[in-house]
């Protein structure tokens, strides 16, 4: 676990795993009750989806384990009030929040790969991302 926490980050150096998920999820078709429609989603959009999650998990637990790796090594300097309530409640903000993000990441995930486990294309769709 070390060695994935000091220096695999999970993904190719030029992928956007969490840039391409948030700018997949508005191709999601949604029901009269704002639940996702993953049965009347594309197939290849949920793979694509259900890849970006699972690596966005994953980059979101490799982080926020370096993160704590860090403040344990800065526990003196910490304590010696070198930072700021602020800087430390803002950090705690963030990893909640990322903690909220690889959750949903998690949840999104497993639905896409419930509904696409028999998906096999003979030539791989493309899905381009929806624009900001």
């Amino acid at each position: 676990m070390t060695a994935d926490i000091e220096g695999d980050s999970g993904h190719g150096a030029g992928d956007r795993p969490i840039r391409d998920l948030v700018l997949l999820l508005p191709l999601l078709p949604i029901r009269g009750n704002g639940e996702i429609d993953y049965a009347g989603a594309e197939p290849a959009l949920l793979s694509q989806i259900g890849a970006n999650a699972n690596i966005t998990m994953r980059t979101i637990h490799l982080g926020t384990a370096a993160i704590g790796r860090l403040l344990v090594n800065m526990s003196p300097e910490i304590g010696l009030g070198e930072f700021s309530a602020e800087s430390m409640a803002a950090l705690g903000w963030l990893l909640s929040e990322l903690g909220d993000l690889a959750a949903t990441a998690h949840l999104l995930a497993a639905a896409c790969q419930r509904h696409t486990a028999d998906y096999a294309p003979k030539t791989p769709k493309h899905i381009p991302n929806a624009r900001p």
